[in-house]
This record gives structure tokens, sequence and C-alpha cells, in this order.
């Protein structure tokens, strides 16, 4: 049992485990609204749910530079506050919304096959809310245990 009594001294690696997964995840993910070739069927899809263009564009950058700001460990409990409440409101969104709406399988295949394309199968396509709240729990772990030892946050101090 001494194996497991040592765990918590690994804090700083689970940080860096987690960090790292949720940011490639998020960059993965926000590339797509920002420069992907599925970019405007995906503004088509939000704006008939009645989102704003303005706020996918800021979802995306989020996305983008959050994920680039926790690989770095940099102003980690921020982003990961700023995670949480998207994926809290992307899960209610696809609860309320996204689950009643079934777009046309057209415009389906051509996103899946764009962002394809795009992220070379990174993508696993058009999805229920299962990795919003994957993803919420890690937002939640990170913000709890913030970047860690191996991050810029520990070495400025934050």
């Amino acid at each position: 049992m001494a194996l497991l009594e040592n765990l918590a001294s690994y804090t700083d690696l689970a940080s860096l485990a987690v960090r790292i997964a949720v940011g490639v995840l998020m960059i993965v993910h926000g590339l797509p609204k920002l420069a992907g070739p599925a970019r405007p069927q995906m503004r088509g899809m939000m704006k008939q749910l009645g989102i704003p263009a303005g706020l996918f564009d800021l979802v995306g950058l989020l996305e983008f530079l959050g994920g680039l700001f926790l690989l770095l460990g940099l102003l980690t409990r921020i982003v990961s506050i700023l995670f949480i409440l998207e994926m809290i409101g992307t899960t209610l969104l696809y609860i309320a919304k996204i689950g009643k709406m079934v777009p046309p399988p057209e415009m389906l295949t051509q996103m899946v096959q764009a962002s394809r394309s795009f992220m070379r199968g990174y993508m696993a396509g058009v999805g229920g809310w299962e990795l919003d709240t994957v993803l919420l729990a890690a937002a939640i772990v990170t913000l709890v245990l913030g970047g860690g030892a191996f991050s810029i946050d520990a070495l400025i101090g934050l």
C-alpha cells in the first residue's frame, strides 16, 4: 500500500498530464472554428441554434489560445474557469437544442469530411455531450491543481 500512499506526491505530474490532454483537445477543437474548411458550415449550424457569429468566433479563440495556455501552464486557473463556463454552456446547449436538431445529412457529411481532412483524423465527428462533460471535469481538475511545478505559472509565482 506504500504505492497508494505516495500517489499524493505526484500531483505536479497529474496536473501536467491533464493540462496536456485538455490543451491538445481544445486546440484541435478551436482551430477549425477559426480557420478550418468546415468553418462556414459550423457557423451556419450555430446560427440556426441562435448563436451569434461573434460568440462562435470568441469560443474558437478561447479554445485555441486557452488550449495553448494550458499546454504552457500559463494562467492555468483563469483558463480553467473559462473552460468550465464554456463546457457548462455547451452541455446545456446540446441538451436544450442540438439534441433535438437533426442537421441535414449532407451538412453533417460536409462538416465531418472537411474536419477530417483538415485535422487529419483527430476530430471524432459529430457526437453527444459526453466529451463536454469529460472536459468539464478535467477543467475542474486543472482549476484545483493549478499549473503545477512544470508550468510557466510556477516560474512566475501564480
